[in-house]
C-alpha cells in the first residue's frame, strides 16, 4: 500500500460541500414550483425530505467516484511514471 494519511482526530474531520450559484438558483426555482403545487403539509414535507435524501446520495456518490478516480490516477502515476 502507498502513502497513509493519518487523521489524528476523526471526530472533527469533515468535508464541506460548497454550493454553486447554479445549484442555489435551481433550488430556488424548485422551491417556487413546489409552493404552487396543491400539496398538504404532510405530503409537501415528505416530498422535500425525499429530494434532500436524493441530493445527499448523489453528492456522496459523486464524491466517492471522484476520490476513487483520484486514487487510481495516483497509482497510475506511481506505477507508470509521470504523464
Amino acid at each position: 500500500m502507498g502513502d497513509i494519511i493519518d487523521f489524528p482526530n476523526l471526530d472533527n474531520a469533515f468535508i464541506e460541500i460548497e454550493r454553486t450559484e447554479a445549484f442555489i438558483q435551481t433550488a430556488n426555482e424548485l422551491s417556487t414550483f413546489l409552493k404552487a403545487l396543491p400539496l398538504n403539509n404532510v405530503d409537501n414535507d415528505k416530498l422535500v425530505e425525499l429530494m434532500v435524501k436524493h441530493v445527499k446520495e448523489a453528492e456522496q456518490g459523486a464524491f466517492l467516484q471522484g476520490f476513487s478516480m483520484g486514487h487510481e490516477f495516483s497509482e497510475y502515476q506511481g506505477n507508470e511514471g509521470d504523464l
